[in-house]
Order: C-alpha cells, then sequence, then structure tokens
C-alpha cells in the first residue's frame, strides 16, 4: 500500500478548499489603476456618488438612495448624493456590456493632493428592466500583481494615490470568474436593458475620506482597459463624416 497516497490526497483537499475560500470571499476585483480624463458626472453612466469626510458610504439600489446593499435594497443611511447624472441605477446597454467578461465598474476616487483612501467595500446589484433584484456580489479583492498602486488593508484595499478631481482617475473593478459564473446563471446578462446598482465604503486608518465626492460609473472592462459607448451625437457626427468623405472619394474617382 502506497502511504503516501492518503497525504497527497489530503493535501490537494486541504489546497482546494483554500482556493476555494479565496474565490467565494474575493467576488469583486478591484485590478487596475487607469489615468484618463473626462469622465465627470453627466458624461459616463454614473451609478453612485457619495462623500463623507473621515469615512463614508454610498448606495443606490431599487429602492433609491442609502448606506449598503442588502439583498439588492439599501439599507438606511449613508452619504449619498442626489441628482440623476449623480446617483441612479444604469442599464448595461450604456456601456455596451452584453456578458459578465466584459463587467466593470470604475472607483473614482478624489482626495486632496492626490493622497491615499482607504476602499473598504464596493458591491455590485443586478435587476431586470423593473427593477426587480436579480443577483448580488459580495467581497472586494485587491489585486496587486500587475504593478498597480493598490495595496491589501483590512477588509479593503488602500489606494496609495488618487485624484483631486473628479473624472480625472479610476480604478476599474471586475467581477472575478466564480462571480462570473454565478451571475450570468442567476440572469443578469441575460439582457441589456438589465440594471445595475452598488453601494462603497471608503475612508480608514490608511487613508480617511477627505476633499471631493467619490463616484463609481458603469464601464465595459475591454479586457483591462475601459471604454465608453460613445454619445448619440457623437455617433451620428462620425457618421455623417465618413458618409462625407465616401461622396468626395467617389467625386474624384469620376473625374
Amino acid at each position: 500500500m502506497n502511504k503516501r497516497k492518503p497525504f497527497r490526497l489530503g493535501l490537494i483537499a486541504f489546497v482546494g478548499a483554500i482556493a476555494g475560500i479565496q474565490t467565494a470571499s474575493a467576488s469583486l476585483i478591484l485590478e487596475t489603476f487607469q489615468p484618463f480624463s473626462g469622465t465627470g458626472l453627466g458624461t459616463v453612466p454614473t451609478i453612485v456618488t457619495f462623500q463623507n469626510n473621515g469615512t463614508e458610504t454610498g448606495c443606490f439600489g431599487s429602492n433609491g438612495a442609502g448606506n449598503a446593499l442588502v439583498g439588492g435594497a439599501c439599507t438606511s443611511g449613508g452619504d449619498t448624493k442626489p441628482g440623476a447624472s449623480q446617483t441612479n441605477l444604469q442599464p448595461l446597454s450604456t456601456a455596451g456590456i452584453t456578458s459578465a467578461a466584459n463587467f466593470g465598474l470604475v472607483f473614482n476616487a478624489v482626495q486632496p493632493s492626490g493622497g491615499p483612501l482607504d476602499v473598504t467595500n464596493i458591491t455590485v446589484a443586478f435587476y431586470d428592466s423593473t427593477g426587480k433584484f436579480i443577483y448580488q456580489s459580495s467581497g472586494l479583492f485587491c489585486q496587486n500583481s500587475a504593478g498597480g498602486i493598490i495595496v491589501p488593508s483590512g477588509s479593503g484595499c488602500l489606494l496609495m494615490d488618487t485624484a483631486q478631481g473628479t473624472g480625472n482617475s479610476g480604478f476599474l473593478a471586475t467581477l472575478d470568474p466564480a462571480q462570473q459564473q454565478a451571475a450570468t446563471a442567476a440572469g443578469a446578462f441575460s439582457s441589456t436593458g438589465n440594471l445595475v446598482g452598488v453601494s462603497a465604503a471608503a475612508g480608514g486608518p490608511g487613508g480617511a475620506s477627505a476633499g471631493g465626492s467619490e463616484t463609481i460609473f458603469l464601464a465595459n472592462s475591454g479586457g483591462g482597459n475601459v471604454s465608453t459607448v460613445p454619445e448619440p451625437m457623437s455617433v451620428l457626427l462620425s457618421g455623417v463624416g465618413l458618409l462625407g468623405l465616401a461622396l468626395l472619394r467617389r467625386r474624384a474617382y469620376l473625374r
């Protein structure tokens, strides 16, 4: 009898159990810092805007604004800012999201002098077009292996550098593979008309919240590079430009 076999099987089971625990607790991955501009309020599909000094929370779900998502609904309280351009459920179609693989959220952290900020929670919830709850994530994992400026801190993530103005920099959050599968199975991506809500909490020992408002908007992860869907007028102008170019080429050819 091979005495090593039970030990190997036990080791495999232990490793598998640990991997399962990590997967279960890491549904949203805060993974990439991306410097970009022009993503202020009213220019991107913003889901929630929140601000308070020290610690802050924001939430917008099927029942409106509040503190934190529980079963797709926001609990009372929080520091959510009102207004359609600041806080609203957003359909997947606004960012061209067609599957869990290209789902993304961008967390815009705004701090004085671009200082650090502790992010202790980000949770996403999905609803059908009527607002009926479909699925909610849990847990936050900090991806710092790609050379970014995100450091695990307690149960959340410490953003080492941030921005001094809304829409100038953001941290991309995506669903991990297990959560992609679970959300898809639940029907979260069955229609591009499905809606997305978010709750978040920030501020801690490593970086207290201060300064401007934090925002979270819906984005197409595009394999790690954020892309936005052009506004209808931009698409129209581009189409007119291409048509004009084609006519000029045709005229030159006829001559």
